[in-house]
């Protein structure tokens, strides 16, 4: 019997997998005598018919082959002999010469009728689509006799956009009004036997502060910080920015010691605190 090359395709795909007939026997519950039979594609030691097909998908799935193209393998090696044969085409028939004009002028006709309903559909569709965006349209309003179409009483360039208005400039801190030269400062509020002075920054400056004449601070001074100095007799306060800091005297605000952004200074005490806006002692 001649081999198709169905038993050894199977035979080889097996042994690539390092698998016995056996091993398959036992997970496919397929006799091994069956199995054998197939990779020898002895066909008639098999049950034929459902059976061979059934045997044939179950080790193709077993051995993670397609089991469609296994299978069309497997018809073609049981296929029987001749069956592939290539019929004969018939031998041509004679045409009857008086049929042809007849069929030529069919098909003419066919053809005729096939183009006048084409044309036909394209000129029924543009003529609805035609009556279908004049009845979409909003009525138009006609134009009064002796006024110009509206594209004519355009300008025929852009207008430029309006200027825009001038901002006003933002407002500015009012400046502290400075005291004159040598003028008194109101007499200093609670006071007792120690002068505590609170300072305050809304801005950063550079700050000096005299107590009892020892300088104890001199440096900038950071927006948003606040120390006290204590003294007995007297403390001398002199900032670069005059509006920048806030002073209390034993817990009662005091008035600024100048404008913002000039130099100030203050010095309280027991005999006669003075203001000397201007940094002049």
């Amino acid at each position: 019997m001649t081999k198709s090359g169905f038993g050894e395709h199977l035979r080889r795909e097996r042994e690539m997998r390092g698998v016995s007939l056996e091993e398959i026997a036992g997970a496919t519950r397929i006799s091994t005598r069956f199995l054998d039979a197939l990779e020898k594609e002895a066909w008639d030691r098999l049950p034929g018919g459902v059976f061979n097909r059934g045997f044939v998908r179950t080790v193709a799935r077993f051995l993670g082959l397609e089991e469609e193209s296994l299978l069309a393998e497997y018809a073609l090696a049981t296929r029987p002999p001749g069956a592939n044969a290539v019929p004969s085409e018939p031998p041509p028939q004679p045409s009857n010469p008086r049929r042809a004009p007849r069929i030529a002028l069919g098909l003419a006709s066919v053809l005729a009728l096939a183009g006048a309903s084409a044309y036909g559909w394209v000129w029924f569709s543009a003529r609805r689509a035609e009556l279908n965006a004049a009845a979409s349209a909003p009525p138009s309003a006609p134009v009064p006799p002796g006024l110009p179409p509206i594209a004519s009483a355009l300008p025929a360039e852009p207008v430029p956009p309006p200027e825009p208005l001038p901002q006003a400039p933002p407002p500015t801190r009012s400046p502290w009004t400075a005291l004159p030269p040598e003028a008194p400062v109101a007499p200093l509020p609670n006071l007792t036997d120690e002068l505590r002075l609170t300072i305050g920054a809304d801005k950063e400056t550079y700050l000096t502060v005299t107590t009892d004449g020892h300088q104890v601070f001199a440096g900038a001074f950071l927006a948003g910080a606040s120390r006290s100095f204590s003294a007995k007799s007297a403390v001398t306060v002199e900032a670069q920015d005059a509006g920048a800091i806030r002073l209390e005297l034993n817990g009662q605000a005091l008035a600024p010691i100048g404008p913002l952004g000039q130099p100030g200074k203050l010095t309280l005490g027991r005999p006669d605190p003075r203001s000397e806006p201007g940094g002049h002692d």
